[in-house]
């Protein structure tokens, strides 16, 4: 018979022997935990280190050019220094080779002399540009000069209710199109994207003491000097352009203004030749000694050609970038909550965490985000919150429109949450340009100049609304204003399509009445105060509506991004680098892209036979519209970065060329499967082209989003 004492010593060893089985088990699991997380992460990692033709990790700033910066060619229109393989220019779509303005002096010849049109050299464009030109009759039916742009010719034509001589210009990829504005017209009429980029030119910084300047309205055109120094040259300037210039100058009423700092703190438009602007970027740096402030002059670098600028732009931003080991951020959001969960967790992080490295889950999706989560989330979110739905931002109205403040944004939020919504969307821009992403967004021109803090003159109006613009310009041209019974006031309502979507959210829905000036009711427009009465509209409607909500978004998008760091580029430039490429380039495509087969460095005759119809496809099979969904496919972004394919990254900055990878045979595998944190697309060797267009048409028609440990 054992004794009490011995039972307690059996029952403890008992318990001890399986609690030895439990912590064996638990440490096993823990380690094969780690061993399958570690092999994910490894697998994923040497998978698309192996994918790369090198095995070099490369950065954007550290890409090399094949060419050198002579053999950039300048746009005629808005002198922008384009890729040597560039058909049209990346900042105003206006072909190679094509001078708009000695187009229309040699059209207006042309029309003055009614001479017949010969197959003969004319300064409509370079050798190069032109194709042929013929004869061909047409028939009209108004009055009115249009040259149309396609991707095979420009048509110019006028339209006069009769039968007239038609010449066509072949130029190759030209996407825009430019419009004269009636037959008699003596200057021509630019789109939205050709305006926007010829008007970079008018406003410069002039340096005038302890290194501030101050921006002055410049009528000539700007050439480099061997030092890369921008000179302003005298009387070379064409007789037309000069008209059209000056033509700009009179709508503008000479007048520029930028957006100040009241000292009360509030935003408010000053005359901008009263304004001295700071053109330095300033960077605190650790040494040995200490913090001190490093302050760097962007004159010169602001003259550099644009892929320069990239490249000195893109190193300073990983300069800011804190390393991976002093923390990151992790934001777990759900998809169909995806802006309230996000706006929950963004604004409670602190200053050092924008810059910290993020790393986004979608709850319920087992994705490891190396990027193309983040893409992902972005691309939604941005979706989401700049929808006008939601009542944050609008779209400007009239051709090709873009994002802009609501200006009745504070009807639809709680007066904490408002301002709050306007930090959030300033401080996604400013992540998404630090993390060097294409973003899904278009901001209105005088939202660009907000942001670099360039003057805004009279004739940006046209770009929030084509029809006010006029009906301001016809007040300003006017003898008769007082048949127009106005006073100094604006009337504001809501749209009416909000009202019905939003009917629970809206806290006032009826209109109301702003004062321009004091007792605006009482005081009418006449020719001796419309001046004045524009130039309070105009200032209104360009900042005294949206003030507070501008000033939100900027300070958070600075707190992300310096302000200094983002007045390196003109506005057409930070669009192209906060957007991308506005085309698709397939040859762009083809020359940085990578194909791996299933045995390395050897491919059979029929994966080669599949490279050629993949290119075939996308060349010859597929419209724009389907490259762009098959690259969203592939990378999450529908557009690539402003220096073309070769900088597709992953979401720690490096390069991650577009990846073709043959994953099998037919039929165990047909459908394409998409690799975004790689910019990978699997595909198996199939056996016919009409398969593989039949499954390459089938996922670009897909609505696919979504991720799972694949």
């Amino acid at each position: 018979m054992i004794d009490p004492t011995g039972w307690i010593s059996i029952v403890g060893s008992v318990i001890a022997i399986i609690g030895l089985v439990f912590v064996y088990i638990f440490v096993r699991k823990i380690h094969q935990y780690r061993h399958t997380f570690s092999f994910l992460q490894s697998f994923r990692s040497n998978s698309q280190d192996n994918l790369n033709t090198t095995s070099t990790i490369l950065y954007r700033e550290e890409l090399l050019d094949s060419y050198t910066e002579q053999a950039l060619w300048t746009c005629s229109l808005c002198q922008f220094q384009n890729h040597p393989d560039r058909k049209c220019c990346d900042l105003c779509q206006t072909a190679r080779g094509l001078d708009i303005f000695k187009t229309w002096k040699w059209f207006q010849s042309k029309k003055k002399t009614q001479e017949s049109v010969k197959t003969k050299t004319d300064p409509i464009a370079s050798p190069e540009a032109i194709q042929s030109i013929q004869l061909a009759p047409i028939q009209t039916s108004k009055e009115e000069i249009v040259v149309h742009g396609s991707d095979d010719a420009i048509r110019i034509s006028i339209d006069n209710e009769r039968v007239i001589n038609e010449e066509i210009v072949s130029v190759e990829n030209q996407k825009e199109s430019i419009y004269f504005d009636d037959a008699t017209a003596s200057l021509p009429r630019l789109n939205k994207v050709q305006l926007a980029a010829h008007r970079r030119q008018l406003w410069r910084r002039l340096p005038i003491c302890d290194g501030l300047h101050r921006w002055v309205r410049s009528t000539k055109k700007q050439n480099s000097d061997a030092s890369g120094d921008k000179k302003i040259r005298n009387g070379d300037l064409d007789e037309y352009e000069s008209q059209f210039i000056q033509s700009d100058r009179q709508s503008t009423a000479s007048v520029g203004y930028i957006r100040v700092r009241n000292p009360q703190g509030r935003l408010t438009l000053n005359d901008s030749e009263s304004v001295a602007t700071d053109f330095h970027y300033r960077i605190n740096v650790v040494g040995n000694s200490g913090t001190s402030e490093l302050v760097m002059s962007l004159d010169r670098i602001h003259n550099l050609p644009f892929p320069s600028k990239i490249r000195w732009f893109s190193t300073e931003l990983h300069r800011l970038w804190l390393p991976w080991e002093s923390g990151h951020v992790r934001i777990v959001v759900r998809r169909d909550q995806i802006v309230e969960d996000s706006f929950a967790i963004l604004k409670e992080l602190k200053m050092y965490q924008l810059r910290q490295r993020w790393r986004v889950e979608f709850a319920g999706e087992p994705a490891l985000d190396a990027g193309g989560v983040l893409r992902e989330w972005f691309t939604v979110l941005f979706g989401e919150i700049f929808d006008p739905r939601r009542g944050l931002f609008t779209f400007t109205n009239g051709e090709d429109p873009h994002y802009w403040i609501n200006t009745h944004s504070n009807e639809f939020y709680s007066a904490q949450e408002h301002l709050q919504y306007f930090k959030f969307a300033g401080m996604l821009v400013g992540k998404a340009i630090m993390e060097e992403q294409v973003l899904p967004i278009h901001l209105a021109l005088p939202f660009l100049k907000h942001i670099l803090g360039i003057p805004i003159s009279f004739s940006d109006l046209q770009f929030l609304d084509d029809q006010f613009h006029r009906s301001a310009r016809m007040i300003q041209q006017t003898d008769d204003v007082e048949s127009l019974y106005l006073d100094f006031t604006v009337t504001r309502s809501i749209d009416p399509i909000l009202l019905e979507t939003n009917s629970q959210r809206i806290k006032k829905s009826d209109p109301c009445i702003y004062e321009l000036v004091q007792n605006g009711r009482e005081k009418d427009v006449t020719a001796e105060n419309k001046h004045e009465y524009l130039d309070l509209l105009f200032k209104y409607h360009m900042l005294g509506s949206i003030a507070d909500q501008l000033l939100a978004f900027l300070t958070a998008l600075y707190d992300v991004v310096p302000e200094g760091l983002l007045k390196l580029f003109d506005y057409q430039e930070l669009e192209l680098l906060m957007c991308g490429v506005p085309t698709l380039d397939v040859k762009d495509w083809r020359k940085h892209c990578d194909f791996k087969y299933r045995k390395p460095q050897h491919p059979t005759s029929k994966e080669t036979q599949n490279v050629k119809w993949f290119w075939e496809i996308l060349e010859k099979e597929f419209e724009n519209q389907d490259r762009v969904r098959l690259l969203q496919f592939t990378t999450g972004t529908s557009r690539v970065p402003a220096q073309g394919f070769k900088a597709l990254i992953s979401s720690d900055g490096r390069v991650r060329k577009f990846t073709v990878l043959f994953s099998g045979l037919e039929p165990a595998v047909l459908l394409p499967r998409a690799h975004t944190c790689f910019n990978r697309l699997d595909i198996p060797v199939y056996k016919t082209k009409s398969r593989m267009l039949e499954y390459l048409k089938l996922i670009v028609q897909m609505d696919i989003t979504g991720f799972s440990i694949e």
